[in-house]
């Protein structure tokens, strides 16, 4: 029973009595339950968006934790409150209250009142330019794998236009049944007293229950998890205390737990998000857990338990250590002396420090130890693994408790290509297909999501991209078991041929890198002399002059080769030639080969161009240009641009059998010019 201060015992008990039955009939309390616990929040106006915690079903294992408190005030939620800073005042979330907890503070305007939206209950409320929602919902315990905690989250968002100074606090008023003073646990310590833990000296999780042999609750708070905020510091302290100051007091480091102003044992536990600066429009998250406690117990003269995550996730890059905590509780009538408790780890796991057992020496009747570890996933095991505690004593019997932990594998990448096996030769002397797809799918065979998926192809020479995909390619998130497809178009140029190997790989966040190959074959293409371009229209003049077309005759491919000759046939009343220069085929490294001859200019035909690579190794190339013909247009008309007298040679200097394709020219005046 919380009373104000000021008010004897029978007339707070009095009161309390005729207000919780004033404000049940006049007031509201919004609930959603599921098989293991029962989230209430006040719908107000009084305390609108406090909210209270208690057992549905509890630990399936026991009976003793059915329909049990966990926060206090079940029935009307009022004394555990969240304080939101603002710019250096601290505001009580929600509606306003004349009781103690939070009495007198600032509170804001409740704009969206607690109401239930799916498997939710929601609240919103406005502190000038602060908006902050309140969410309640059920989530999965880390020590359990079930849904017997509840999640206690706000979103704070700046609405202004300048930035702001935000802080969070979530006073939780604990109560374990009909038990509203029972200590505390975190880490190593049974926390009787007022203590205060700061960063790093956070626990992972805080646990409470009155006794290892015969406990009614075990309860849990979770600080480290997947979708919690770590606070920035943890106070355990009386209730009256919290609910005097909404945010900080003169700490009373070392009190016991006794209601400041009354005389019972009353346990809460402060979470603090310090103040920093919150930006025009941005949204920041707290959130934590609080719920049934997982401890696997095993109770006996000695009385032991044990708890740890039920599910851990393993990283490649980091894998993290995890907590493991065995409470010793003596149990029987007299002293357990020489008392030691020892941990032990199966294949896929190992202690940080490898110091297995701890000596406890002397335990008195009633009297509770705890001894806590950390233990480390080794990656040579996932799945179910076991930790066992073990204790033993001089003259008590000795005692053991197993409980299972799930190391979940990280992200597993698993690349499998699809594609042409062979490239076939058309008639016309191409391939086909050509352009070709190239598909890999990419499946996640771990039991963890992979972030910042990156799949990338690495194309061998001969195949080029022929498609605007990027060679790289990024997918955010592939979850546990779905598979992601990624598709690319490639060219073969025909140079080299024979197997050619592609590669794709896989990478993500805490994955290691997987790859696939896939060999397409490349038959050889035979070598064709162009004309380029193949087909083209040109005008007869440009500004006024005679307009000059530059003509190629290009090689493709170039299989190793040395040198080559061609004579390329006009139609003199159409163009004339000028000049000839020579193509890279003939060029290495900026150095002119030798020996090369311009050809003879000719009428109707520019003769014998070309040359040979004597000084120059062989060329490899999917397509080279052997020499270039500038001609100037002379008049109207069609013209065939044919080759004749065409020598390709190859390695040593032999004659290579290869095609000729000839080409077309076109001049003609734009429909509608004047001459």
């Amino acid at each position: 029973m919380r009373a104000d201060r000021g008010l004897s015992w029978l007339a707070a008990a009095l009161l309390a009595v005729w207000a919780a039955g004033a404000i049940a009939a006049a007031g509201q309390v919004v609930s959603i339950s599921n098989e293991f616990i029962r989230i209430r929040v006040n719908a107000g106006p009084e305390e609108a968006g406090r909210l209270a915690v208690e057992t549905t079903g509890g630990d399936p294992s026991r009976t003793s934790d059915n329909e049990q408190v966990l926060i206090y005030g079940a029935a009307e939620p009022w004394t555990s409150y969240t304080t939101v800073w603002v710019e250096g005042q601290a505001y009580v979330f929600g509606g306003p209250t004349q009781r103690r907890a939070g009495k007198g503070a600032p509170v804001g305007v409740v704009v969206d009142a607690p109401q239930v939206v799916g498997d939710t209950i929601k609240c919103t409320t406005r502190f000038g330019d602060i908006e902050v929602r309140q969410e309640l919902g059920f989530a999965r315990s880390p020590t359990t794998r079930v849904k017997d905690a509840a999640r206690i989250a706000y979103y704070v968002t700046n609405r202004g236009a300048g930035p702001r100074s935000v802080g969070l606090r979530i006073m939780l008023d604990t109560m374990l049944g009909a038990n509203d003073g029972a200590p505390l646990r975190a880490g190593e310590r049974a926390v009787t007293t007022a203590t205060r833990f700061v960063g790093s000296g956070i626990p992972d999780y805080w646990q409470a229950f009155d006794s290892l042999g015969n406990p009614a609750v075990i309860s849990q708070g979770v600080l480290r998890a997947a979708g919690v905020t770590p606070p920035d510091r943890m106070e355990m302290v009386d209730w009256g205390t919290l609910a005097d100051h909404p945010w900080d007091f003169d700490f009373p480091e070392g009190a016991d737990f006794t209601r400041a102003g009354e005389v019972e044992q009353d346990t809460a536990v402060a979470l603090y998000w310090e103040p920093r600066p919150l930006a025009p429009g941005e949204t920041r998250m707290y959130a934590t857990l609080y719920g049934v406690g997982g401890v696997t117990l095993s109770p006996a003269q000695l009385s032991l338990g044990l708890t740890a995550p039920a599910e851990v996730d393993y990283d490649y890059d980091d894998p993290r250590a995890f907590s493991v905590l065995a409470y010793i509780e003596n149990s029987g009538g007299f002293e357990s002396r020489g008392t030691r408790c020892r941990l032990e780890v199966g294949r896929g796991l190992a202690i940080e420090d490898g110091v297995g057992e701890v000596g406890l020496g002397l335990l008195r009747p009633g009297e509770t130890r705890q001894v806590s570890w950390r233990v480390r996933p080794t990656g040579d095991a996932w799945g179910p693994l076991t930790i066992t505690a073990s204790v033993t004593s001089e003259n008590i019997e000795p005692n053991r408790v197993v409980r299972e932990v799930v190391v979940n594998s990280p992200p597993r990448l698993a690349v499998t290509i699809e594609g042409p096996r062979a490239l076939e030769v058309t008639p016309e002397n191409r391939y086909s297909p050509n352009p070709f797809e190239l598909r890999a799918t990419v499946r996640n065979e771990g039991a963890q999501a992979a972030g910042n998926l990156v799949v990338e192809i690495s194309l061998p020479d001969g195949l080029r991209p022929a498609g605007a995909e990027p060679l790289t390619q990024v997918r955010g998130r592939l979850g546990a078991g779905e598979s992601a497809s990624f598709a690319w178009r490639a060219r073969a140029t025909g140079m080299p041929t024979g197997e050619l190997t592609t590669t794709v790989s896989a990478t993500a966040a805490g994955a290691r890198r997987a790859e696939a190959r896939h060999v397409v074959r490349v038959p050889w293409l035979t070598p064709e002399l162009r004309v380029y371009p193949p087909q083209q229209t040109v005008p007869p003049e440009s500004d006024g002059r005679p307009t000059m077309v530059p003509i190629s005759v290009r090689l493709a491919p170039a299989r190793e080769f040395t040198g080559g000759r061609v004579s390329l046939r006009y139609d003199p009343a159409v163009l004339t030639p000028l000049y000839v220069s020579r193509g890279e085929a003939f060029v290495e490294a900026g150095r002119l080969l030798a020996p090369w001859t311009e050809g003879r200019i000719e009428e109707g035909v520019v003769r014998d161009v070309g040359g040979e690579r004597a000084d120059a190794p062989p060329l490899n190339a999917p397509e080279v240009t052997l020499f270039t013909v500038v001609f100037m247009v002379r008049a109207e008309g069609a013209t065939g641009l044919e080759l004749e007298e065409t020598t390709v040679l190859g390695a040593g200097g032999r004659t290579v059998d290869h095609r000729a394709i000839s080409g077309t020219l076109d001049v003609r005046a734009a429909e509608g010019s004047e001459r």
